[in-house]
Parts: structure tokens; sequence; C-alpha cells
């Protein structure tokens, strides 16, 4: 069996050069000939094109034969397209209603870019899939306390609920310390006071004691 030889790869698609008969308009005919050897031979293959390249119109034959193949190709999930710069092509199927069903490219470099996008993203290596979960969180630094240490590391997690400024929100046991220091304060600015109180009682009832005392001892002697 002789190979087509009037096509090339252009991306994921098989372009095929675009026949012509004597007089150098489309030959619609040939071109199903050479689209049924390619579509056979690379059974594999779902996307072809076709190179109209500098023709300035084509036949009505010629659309039919681009939508029998369309109509294949689809049904194996993949397409024909056509590559052309002609806007007379272009008007030709916008009135022929098959704009939406045939996929034109401008140019080589088009498909190019339809052919990346059209294949499923490779899978990254595992160290590559496992970095931004790696460093999706910093490492908790610890930082000074307010009363002059290091506070524990605290995870990323508490870290994110952290606010400044107005925003701020104290913990509960923090106004705890607060409130604590301040009664020691204060309990700290009384006990002098209480402790002169309490010995001046003492001293006096001693005093009571001795004058009861000592008048009873005169009272016998008596």
């Amino acid at each position: 069996m002789t190979q087509l030889k009037n096509y090339r790869e252009v991306g994921i698609f098989d372009l095929l050069s675009a026949p012509l008969n004597p007089i150098g308009a489309f030959d619609a005919e040939q071109f199903k000939k050479d689209a049924r050897k390619l579509i056979d031979d690379n059974p594999d293959d779902k996307f072809v094109a076709v190179d109209l390249m500098g023709l300035d119109f084509v036949y009505s034959d010629a659309y039919n034969a681009f939508v029998q193949f369309q109509c294949e190709l689809s049904g194996k999930g993949g397409m024909l397209a056509l590559l052309s710069n002609s806007a007379t092509i272009a008007d030709g199927l916008k009135k022929a209603g098959l704009d939406r069903t045939l996929k034109v490219f401008d140019a080589e470099a088009e498909m190019m870019t339809f052919s990346l996008h059209s294949h499923d993203p490779v899978e990254l290596p595992p160290r590559e899939q496992a970095a931004p979960a790696a460093s999706a969180e910093p490492e908790a630094v610890p930082v000074a306390s307010q009363n002059g240490g290091h506070a524990p590391s605290m995870s990323g997690e508490f870290r994110s609920e952290r606010r400044t400024g107005h925003n701020r929100r104290f913990t509960k046991s923090f106004n705890a310390v607060v409130k604590d220091e301040k009664k020691l304060a204060s309990k700290g600015m009384n006990m002098p006071f209480e402790e002169e109180s309490s010995s001046g009682k003492t001293v006096f009832f001693i005093i009571l004691i001795l004058l009861i005392l000592g008048g009873l001892a005169a009272f016998f002697l008596m």
C-alpha cells in the first residue's frame, strides 16, 4: 500500500495539502480519496485538517466533503479543521451555515496553540505536588510574651486569627493575670495598715490584763 505523502503533522493535526484540479481549483473528489486513505492508514489519529492557504474560494462540493469527514471524526472524539485566512471562504462557510460546524484556523501557530490546550494536563512529579502543601504554612516562630519571656509556638491556624491594633483580642488567661496582679497590688497596699492595727490591739489587751492583775494583787495585800 502506497503511503500518503501530501500531509504533515502540525500539533495534534494531520494537515493535508489541498488537492487541485487542472484549472487550479480545489478538487473535492481527490480530497475525499486523500482524507479516506489518511484516516484508514492512521486509525488512532482523530484530528485532520486541510490546508486551503492560497485559495480564495471553494465550491459547494468541497463543503459537502468537509461535513462528511467532520461527522465521521467527531463521532470518535476528533474533528476536521480548515487552515485558511480567506475572507471569501469564511463568508461562504457562514452562508452555508457551517461556520459553527467546521473549525477554521488562520495560521499554523493557532493550530499549535489549540493542540497544546487540547491535551490533558501532565501530572506533576510527587515532589512538585507536595511542594505547595509543604510551603502553605510557614513554621511557627516563638515571639516575646507580655512578661518579657517567650511564648510557646503557635499553629498556623491560631496565627491566622491573630489581630493587631483596634481589632486585637487578648485571651482570657491574659486578662486573668492582669486582674490577679491588681488584686495583689491592692492587697500589698493594705497589709501594713492591717498588721499595725492588729499589733496595737494586742498591746492594749496585755496592758489591760496587767492593770487588772496589779489591782487584784494590791487589794489582797491590803
